[in-house]
């Protein structure tokens, strides 16, 4: 008999935390979710508009539909000399930039959770928003100009770095210890 109720015990005391770090995960998987289909989407309006300025730079940066007076002028900063980096349209870079993060964001590679994808995104994210910073920084004090169209690309980062950084940090291989110990 008494092995009986030792066996119920041991029973009891496992089950208890399998059934707290499974609600932990059903947790950390929501939030996965809801941040992947955000990062996703923002990357793919990435895309969107990095596709547009790519176009305009490489026809007419008249196209871009921009007032061209006062310091709102598209024309002024995609043809200045920082809208280039190495001879490479600064438009153009935005487009690569954001078809791999649309690949590294993508659903079915966001729910592989590997860690060095996890960490690819994040160097990829942290390279990204300083360089919108350094762009930003070069339309306020060096061309003297703002490009909306520019703007908007850097909302999208700015809000695609926010979100990013609501990723589960389990995706990063980082324990995140629920205990009050």
């Amino acid at each position: 008999m008494s092995g009986s109720m030792s066996d119920d015990t041991t029973t009891a005391t496992l089950s208890a935390p399998v059934r707290e770090a499974d609600a932990a995960g059903v947790r950390a998987s929501r939030e996965g979710r809801w941040v992947g289909g955000s990062a996703f989407a923002l990357s793919l309006i990435g895309v969107g508009l990095s596709t547009y300025m790519t176009i305009a730079h490489f026809t007419e940066a008249t196209i871009l539909a921009c007032s061209g007076s006062g310091e709102l002028s598209c024309t002024a900063v995609t043809t200045s000399a920082q809208s280039r980096v190495l001879g490479v349209p600064v438009a153009l870079l935005g487009l690569g930039y954001f078809v791999v993060m649309s690949v590294l964001l993508s659903p079915p590679v966001w729910r592989r959770g590997a860690r060095w994808l996890a960490l690819s995104r994040t160097a990829l994210a942290g390279a990204g928003i300083a360089f919108v910073f350094w762009l930003i920084a070069a339309e306020l004090l060096i061309i003297g100009h703002v490009c909306l169209w520019c703007t908007g690309v850097h909302v999208v980062m700015i809000a695609l770095v926010l979100v990013l950084t609501r990723a589960p940090l389990a995706q990063l291989g980082l324990r995140v210890d629920d205990s009050d110990d």
